[in-house]
C-alpha cells in the first residue's frame, strides 16, 4: 500500500503537467477557429456595407434628378386631368325645388360674373349647414373642373401637406394614391439631411401651390365636358373652381402647442386663393365658413366697404346661407385677414 502511494504521489505532478497542456492545445484550437470564422465574416460585412451604401447613393441621386423633372413635366398635367376628372356633368334641375334653383343661379351669378365676365371671384360662402352649402356648391360648379379642398384634419405642417397632397390627386384613382405615394417618399428622404421638420414640410406646400398654379394655368387654354368628361382643347366656356372647406382648423392649430409653422403655411393658401381669382384670373375660388363666426362679420364688413366701388357683391340665399363675391383686392383683402385670425371660421 505505501509502494502504491508513493506511485500515485510520482505521477501526479506528470498528470497535472498533461491535463495543462492538453487545456493550452484546446484553447489554441478555439482561438484559431475563431480567427478563421472572423476572416470569413468580414468580407461578407464590408460587402454588405458597400453595397448598402451604394444602394442609398444611388437612391438619392435618382430621386434629386427625377425631382425637377416631376416638378416641370409631370406634375401640372396630372394636376389638370385631376381637376378636369373632378368635374361632374350638368345637373338635373328640373329635379330641383323653385327655392334651390334661385339659390343656385345666384351663386352661379356670383361666381360668373363682372365687368367683363373674365375676371375671377372669390366668395365667401357663410351660414345654413354645411350639406346645405356643399349642395349648392355641387351644382353651382357642374361643368367646370374643380378642387374640392377640405382641412378638417390639417392639424399639423405634416397633415396639412398630406392632406393637401391626397385631395390634389384623388380624382385619378389609383394614378392619384401612387402620386401621393411618391410624395411622401421624397419628404422621408428630405427630413434625412434636413433636421427641421415643419420646414421641409412648409417647402414642399408651397411647391405644391406652385404645381396647382400650373395646372390651372394649363387649363386655360380651353376645354369642355364632353361625354363624361372633361376634354382639353378647345374654348373654355368656365374657369375652374376651388373650394375650400374647414379653413378655420390649421388656423386653430396654429395657436395651440406644436403648432409651429401652421402660420406661414396657412398664409401662403390664403394669399394663393387670392392670387388664383382676383390677380391672375385662373380660377374662381370659394371659402366656406359657419354662420355668426367672425368670418362670416369680416366678409359682411368687407362687402360694405367695397359695395360703393363695386368691388363686392352681396346675395342672401335660403336656409340663412349669404354668399359675398369680392372682384377687387382690396376688400378681399380684409377679409381674408380676418380668416388668418383663431377662431374666425367657428361660431
Amino acid at each position: 500500500l505505501r509502494a502504491s502511494a508513493d506511485t500515485r504521489h510520482k505521477d501526479s505532478p506528470v498528470m497535472l503537467w498533461r491535463v495543462r497542456q492538453h487545456g493550452f492545445a484546446a484553447r489554441c484550437r478555439a482561438m484559431s477557429t475563431s480567427a478563421q470564422q472572423a476572416a470569413t465574416r468580414r468580407p461578407f460585412l464590408l460587402g454588405l456595407g458597400a453595397a448598402t451604401a451604394t444602394t442609398a447613393a444611388a437612391t438619392i441621386t435618382f430621386s434629386v434628378t427625377l425631382w425637377p423633372l416631376a416638378d416641370l413635366l409631370g406634375a401640372p398635367p396630372l394636376i389638370s386631368m385631376s381637376l378636369g376628372a373632378a368635374a361632374s356633368a350638368e345637373p338635373a334641375l328640373e329635379a330641383l325645388g323653385r327655392g334651390d334653383l334661385k339659390d343656385v343661379a345666384r351663386l352661379q351669378a356670383l361666381l360668373d360674373g363682372g365687368e367683363d365676365g373674365k375676371g375671377g371671384r372669390i366668395v365667401s360662402l357663410t351660414g345654413s349647414s354645411q350639406s346645405r352649402r356643399s349642395f349648392l356648391l355641387s351644382h353651382a360648379a357642374a361643368g367646370r373642373p374643380v378642387f374640392y379642398l377640405t382641412l378638417r384634419e390639417a392639424t399639423s405642417t405634416h397633415a396639412l401637406l398630406s392632406t393637401t397632397v391626397q385631395q390634389l390627386y384623388a380624382p385619378l384613382g389609383r394614378l392619384g394614391d401612387f402620386c401621393a405615394c411618391v410624395g411622401l417618399y421624397w419628404i422621408m428622404l428630405q427630413d434625412l439631411v434636413a433636421h427641421d421638420p415643419a420646414h421641409v414640410r412648409a417647402v414642399n406646400f408651397s411647391i405644391v401651390l406652385s404645381q396647382l398654379k400650373r395646372g390651372l394655368a394649363a387649363l386655360s387654354g380651353g376645354g369642355k365636358w364632353e361625354q363624361g368628361g372633361w376634354v382639353l382643347g378647345g374654348a373654355a366656356p368656365l374657369r375652374p373652381l376651388l373650394v375650400v372647406e374647414q379653413l378655420h382648423v390649421p388656423t386653430d392649430a396654429s395657436a395651440c402647442p406644436g403648432g409651429d409653422g401652421l402660420g406661414p403655411m396657412c398664409a401662403s393658401l390664403r394669399q394663393f386663393l387670392l392670387s388664383c381669382a382676383l390677380d391672375l384670373a385662373l380660377a374662381d375660388v370659394v371659402v366656406t365658413s359657419a354662420g355668426g363666426s367672425p368670418a362670416a362679420a369680416a366678409a359682411e364688413a368687407a362687402w360694405k366697404s367695397g359695395y360703393g366701388a363695386g368691388a363686392a357683391e352681396r346675395s342672401r340665399l335660403y336656409y340663412g346661407a349669404t354668399a359675398v363675391a369680392f372682384s377687387q383686392p382690396e376688400p378681399a383683402e380684409a377679409w381674408v385677414a380676418a380668416l388668418g385670425r383663431s377662431g374666425a371660421g367657428t361660431a
